[in-house]
């Protein structure tokens, strides 16, 4: 461990801090955008660039989509116009999205699927429209996305990162 000089000659008892458990990746945060067009542009001042790509996949003018994503080299950033959340939701990475999700199913979690009206609910309770019906779990251009809601109520999204061939 390297130290700063005036730290060690200081006399402080210095503890290292030692991690104890993993420590999972945020992949994504996504922001509900009710107002889309509103949504890229605000976020295109912020990045100093428009989305990487949107719903379609492809990049695609805001007044077509419903979903864009801005990249960073460390997490990317989601708008959605679809009534998902009305707060943002964090994506962390997952090796294998079903063992995780399964993982957090099992400790109480509780899986949520996207029904025709573009919101979440839990499975069982209504038709998923998008994404596999037993799990929620959504495909898109790069990735495999789910949702469940935590044993306090939060939510909190997976995503297992897919190869694209754009």
């Amino acid at each position: 461990m390297n130290l700063p000089q005036w730290l060690v000659d200081s006399g402080q008892p210095i503890y290292e801090r030692k991690l104890v458990m993993g420590t999972p990746t945020i992949a994504t945060i996504v922001f509900p955008a009710r107002d889309f067009e509103a949504g890229v542009t605000a976020w295109t001042s912020v990045f100093g660039t428009g989305p990487a790509f949107s719903s379609s996949g492809q990049q695609t003018p805001p007044g077509e989509a419903d979903f864009a994503v801005f990249k960073t080299p460390d997490v990317e950033i989601g708008l959605t116009s679809l009534p998902w959340v009305d707060a943002p939701l964090v994506f962390i990475e997952a090796d294998d999205i079903e063992q995780k999700r399964r993982e957090l199913i099992d400790s109480g979690a509780t899986a949520l699927g996207e029904v025709a009206d573009g919101s979440l609910a839990e499975i069982g309770t209504a038709p998923i429209t998008n994404g596999d019906a037993g799990t929620g779990v959504v495909e898109v251009p790069g990735a495999k996305l789910a949702v469940v809601r935590l044993v306090d109520g939060n939510l909190l999204g997976l995503r297992q990162s897919l190869p694209v061939a754009w």
